[in-house]
């Protein structure tokens, strides 16, 4: 395996990313692109573990498009979803609280602080099913369940990252 595949991957799905808000919405376009952006997600670090091409900079690229990758989404459903207050208060607490985590990180590491846990794994996982799980659960419960799984996910990072000792951005958990 070529070693800088899963930056390729990576790459990738930060290019791709920014297709989405041009994809027409909650359409078949979207769901395409989408869908082959979430599989570079997976494949990534997948093939970089497997192999043993891990790299910081790799691991920081990977979150870096994940990041891409969510807000490019969430700009395709500001225009699809009726929002309502409660909605967006706790997008901004789960905003705020990945902000706060990667300020303590950066400051405490000296570099950017994000990690790869098991409930950022699980926190992701929602999030990329969440355009799938809207029309047919309604806004309001995938909202609430996204943001909730988030907003856990965020804090334990938070809490390894004002705690550790040293930066591990494959810490699987607090515990």
């Amino acid at each position: 395996m070529h070693p800088a595949v899963p930056n390729v991957l990576s790459i990738g799905r930060l290019v791709g990313s920014v297709a989405l808000p041009f994809a027409g919405g909650l359409t078949t376009p979207f769901y395409i692109i989408f869908s082959i952006l979430c599989i570079t997600d997976l494949l990534d670090g997948h093939i970089a573990r497997r192999y043993g091409l891990c790299t910081p900079k790799g691991e920081l690229l990977d979150s870096v498009a994940d990041f891409i990758l969510v807000v490019c989404m969430l700009i395709v459903l500001v225009a699809y979803i009726d929002w309502e207050w409660w909605m967006i208060s706790l997008i901004a607490v789960v905003i705020a609280l990945r902000s706060l985590s990667v300020v303590v990180g950066t400051l405490r590491f000296k570099r950017p602080a994000l990690i790869h846990t098991f409930m950022n794994k699980a926190s992701g996982l929602v999030i990329h099913l969440a355009p799938f799980m809207i029309p047919v659960f309604g806004t309001g419960p995938v909202i609430l369940l996204t943001c909730t799984l988030s907003a856990v996910a965020a804090s334990e990072e938070l809490l390894i990252n004002a705690t550790s000792p040293e930066l591990d951005r494959n810490r699987r958990s607090y515990l």
